[in-house]
């Protein structure tokens, strides 16, 4: 039987476009008083008055009185490694990237894939989905098959009425510049560069179908890696993601081979990176890796030089303030004019440097960080996070698309506009 939600106020975002610069971003938001979603087997069927609503047809569906709270689009966490979830807490905090990932490579190192990894992994996936959270950029290259198998479990004990969908789009990070060995279970065409994952991540060949590859840096993967990965995805449709301009050691490492993270690189792998003599986001562009279908994510050392570049190739860009702000890597600016071309999204990051996977605190984090109004980090947080992830069928309440939707209620409406 089809459903009916009412709620004090409803945003729907109907009709609206994934959104490039300042002034799309902060655009007047319609907002619908005293409205109800329509729905039908997790499907929008339409949002109207609830005074419309009454008189036409209340009596032929199963009706829900949302109350005093604001519905929204269901959230979009554009990047998140939930398979790092039991490393929530145990990582340095505010002393720079090079010194955080030490100390997460440290914790990596002494805890494998135990029963703590799986129930921290599943705990972060329903707080996501009880937050208000449609669907996350998954990013992992130890753990994903366990990571799909507790989003599968997760969906069947949900009420697919409510318009819940497989919450995951996974990305399948390659690291390094030697190849992986054959028992890896990684496909020939993806073994023949100078890469590797770990072990840890073999997957039987039907699983690499549900994954979009993608490279984990440009200082930790191979350039010709990073190269085949995006080829892949164009010619497969799918998302590239690739950590790009996160902090001043990563520009160092990038730029002039050297600094500490180039040292713990050369600790790490095999054949580190050289010196490029050029920012990252340069030699991304350089490399062919900046394109419409490309996520870069955070964004935070960035020229004007590289904003415009970032801007001239339509790329998107995901910013992630809160695990920016714990590391103390520095503060994205995507309100700079040079920056208006880049389509900005939302995302919590790992629980190795944030404390929640929470889409309206990372939201209400953005709306500080960048002086930007509730509206346009809304926006990013919604239709900018789906088109980010290719995610046609999220984004906006109207016609057609999931009836999944963020709940806000009366002590958050400072949020909204």
């Amino acid at each position: 039987m089809p459903t009916a939600c009412r709620a004090a106020t409803v945003i729907t975002l109907a009709g609206e476009k994934a959104a490039r610069g300042r002034a799309a971003l902060e655009a007047p938001l319609r907002v619908e008083d005293n409205a109800v979603i329509l729905a039908e087997d997790g499907v929008i069927l339409g949002v109207e008055p609830f005074s419309a609503f009454r008189r036409r047809a209340a009596a032929s569906f199963t009706f829900t009185d949302a109350g005093d709270v604001c519905l929204t689009p269901g959230l979009i966490n554009a990047h998140c490694h939930l398979e790092l979830s039991h490393t929530k807490g145990k990582c340095a905090g505010g002393k720079g990237f090079t010194l955080w990932l030490r100390s997460l490579v440290e914790v990596l190192r002494t805890r494998c894939a135990t029963e703590e990894t799986r129930a921290a992994t599943a705990k972060a996936l329903e707080d996501a989905v009880a937050s208000g959270t449609a669907h996350i950029g998954d990013v992992g290259s130890r753990l994903p098959g366990m990571v799909s198998e507790l989003a599968e479990r997760l969906l069947a004990g949900l009420d697919r009425e409510r318009g819940c969908r497989y919450p995951l789009t996974h990305f399948l990070e390659l690291i390094g510049f030697t190849p992986p060995a054959p028992e890896a279970g990684i496909p020939e065409e993806l073994r023949a560069g100078p890469w590797f994952l770990p072990a840890s991540a073999a997957l039987p060949p039907r699983r690499y179908a549900d994954c979009a590859l993608s490279g984990h840096s440009l200082y930790s993967t191979a350039p010709e890696a990073l190269q085949a990965a995006h080829a892949l995805c164009r010619r497969t449709g799918r998302i590239f993601s690739v950590h790009l301009a996160e902090s001043l050691d990563e520009d160092e490492c990038i730029r002039d081979g050297s600094g500490p993270l180039h040292a713990l690189m050369a600790e790490l792998l095999p054949a580190p990176t050289r010196a490029w003599g050029t920012s990252p986001a340069a030699l991304a562009g350089k490399l062919g890796l900046l394109d419409p279908g490309t996520l870069a994510v955070h964004g935070v050392r960035l020229s004007s030089e590289d904003r415009l570049l970032l801007s001239r190739s339509g790329c998107s860009v995901c910013l992630c303030p809160r695990s920016n702000a714990f590391i103390a890597s520095g503060r994205a600016w995507p309100t700079a004019p040079e920056a208006d071309g880049i389509l900005f999204c939302l995302g919590t990051d790992g629980l190795s440097s944030n404390t929640d996977v929470d889409m309206r605190k990372e939201a209400a984090a953005a709306r500080d960080a960048y002086g930007l109004p509730a509206r346009a980090v809304l926006r990013m947080a919604t239709v900018n996070g789906a088109g980010a992830l290719g995610r046609k069928d999220l984004g906006t309440l109207e016609a057609g698309k999931a009836a999944v939707v963020g709940v806000f209620h009366p002590d958050k409406v400072s949020f909204l506009p």
